[in-house]
């Protein structure tokens, strides 16, 4: 699915562009998820978990003309032309789980508390209003993202569950989670 390229100010008077990433795109993608997750362990990935598109930007590339020619959606935020954010919604396609989709974040940490989080979830929830037949946007949030779930809260999603040891960290700690929905 495609989202029309779309021009925001920022809180502190920065100009991004949100739109749908281009093939050629993939390496900012590829850095942007890499960064993200070198710099917190709240992002369900670790670095390494992308070694391997990092070793073949052809699989970023498949990834990113399979979000521009399927359902999903994929909205990528661009600061003086490079990536520093990027928000999905990944349909459920089983029959009985077409109504439900989840939703996706990772911002780069310069660029927290910019309002990025929230132009993002605003622009994906209007996406997802436009979607025949769907009917609630589902995500995990680790139990401290304290900065996340108040995003989650504000936009009206509300937690429906608990996930205990959610996360399993390189140094064996565990990380408890939670589930949120949004109904449409």
């Amino acid at each position: 699915m495609i989202y029309e390229s779309q021009e925001f100010i920022l809180k502190d008077g920065n100009r991004v562009i949100l739109k749908t990433p281009e093939i050629e795109d993939a390496q900012m993608l590829i850095d942007n998820i890499v960064s993200v997750a070198s710099s917190t362990d709240n992002l369900l990935s670790t670095p390494e978990d992308f070694n391997k598109i990092i070793k073949d930007i052809n699989l970023e590339k498949q990834w990113i003309i399979s979000n521009r020619e399927g359902p999903n959606c994929l909205i990528a935020v661009y600061l003086n032309g490079v990536v520093i954010g990027t928000c999905s919604l990944d349909m459920h396609t089983p029959i009985k789980a077409k109504h439900r989709a989840t939703i996706g974040i990772a911002i780069q940490k310069p660029y927290w508390d910019k309002g990025i989080g929230s132009l993002l979830f605003n622009e994906m929830i209007k996406v997802a209003k436009t979607i025949k037949g769907l009917e609630q946007i589902e995500l995990d949030v680790v139990s401290t993202n304290e900065r996340a779930k108040h995003l989650y809260i504000k936009k009206g999603f509300i937690k429906t569950g608990d996930v205990p040891h959610q996360l399993k960290l390189k140094d064996g700690k565990y990380l408890n989670g939670e589930t949120m929905v949004l109904f449409l």
